[in-house]
């Protein structure tokens, strides 16, 4: 049996239950975080909790939980799940609200946390590298949604996603408004030249992910690479040596084609087998010779 936590009670997964009145389900009103436990140890909390934080005073959220709080709640579902390494998703909406123009704003919040055991991709994946589309649907500008906030209202994503799908990849590259390199459907973008680790600034609209501000202080400091963020076009990818995304999930992940373009020789280079290592080592997890 798995158990979720739902607004204070640890409860059967097939027996929790939100409301269809719940304003996350009539309007897309909630706020989300991801990530990960290795070892029983829960991976980058503190900054995933500052994210959710952040989330929450954007929508006027009150913060349900001090970090201590949360963290037990998380431990608890962990412990009854059985979990070693785990997966856990914590989901915030507005609450139980009234459809309408005059919806109430002032609800109690839904608190929704799922943990599972983490199941990553094949291996074979990091060993040959993956294929990228460039999705036709643009990233939303900042001027109209705050990237800053990890909002379940995710349709552009999602868009990405089936985009993604109907190219038969595993992701896609999103440019912004401007026609800039933004991040993908659900990783962010890295590329390396010349010694050089590239990846394009929050400016262009993308979530600063957790995972993100990890590989830049790894390049910097284990692998003495220094990061360079900023606007670039997506011709700045076909003068790359390699190129990689990266995510909670994702982890590093080795990019030899965009679309019909291969980069560099077609094969899986040294700078994203390293920090893939070194990222593991972050982690607390054992890292295969």
């Amino acid at each position: 049996m798995n158990y979720v936590y739902l607004n204070g009670q640890f409860i059967a997964e097939d027996k929790a239950c939100v409301s269809v009145l719940d304003q996350g389900f009539l309007y897309g009103d909630g706020i989300f975080e991801s990530f990960r436990s290795v070892g029983g140890k829960l991976n980058q909390f503190p900054l995933h909790y500052q994210r959710l934080v952040l989330s929450a005073e954007a929508l006027s959220y009150p913060v349900l939980f001090s970090q201590q709080e949360l963290e037990q709640h998380l431990l608890e579902l962990q412990r009854r799940n059985q979990l070693l390494n785990g997966y856990f998703r914590i989901t915030i909406t507005r609450g139980l609200g009234q459809v309408g123009f005059l919806r109430d704003m002032e609800s109690s919040l839904t608190c929704l946390i799922i943990g599972r055991e983490f199941k990553g991709l094949d291996e074979q994946l990091y060993q040959q590298g993956v294929a990228l589309a460039v999705a036709k649907t643009r990233r939303n500008a900042p001027e109209a949604i705050n990237p800053k906030i990890k909002s379940i209202s995710n349709l552009n994503s999602l868009l990405g996603k089936l985009e993604a799908k109907a190219a038969g990849t595993l992701e896609v590259i999103m440019l912004n408004s401007r026609g800039h390199l933004c991040e993908g459907s659900a990783s962010n973008l890295f590329w390396v030249r010349d010694g050089w680790v590239f990846t394009p600034d929050v400016s262009t609209g993308l979530l600063e992910g957790v995972t993100r501000s990890t590989i830049m202080r790894l390049c910097e400091d284990k692998l003495k690479l220094r990061v360079i963020t900023g606007e670039f076009r997506l011709q700045d990818l076909h003068y790359s040596d390699e190129v990689f995304i990266t995510s909670t999930s994702l982890e590093v992940l080795p990019v030899v084609r965009v679309d019909d373009f291969v980069i560099g020789n077609g094969k899986v280079s040294v700078v994203a087998r390293n920090l893939r290592a070194e990222l593991q080592r972050d982690m607390g997890m054992a890292v295969l010779s």
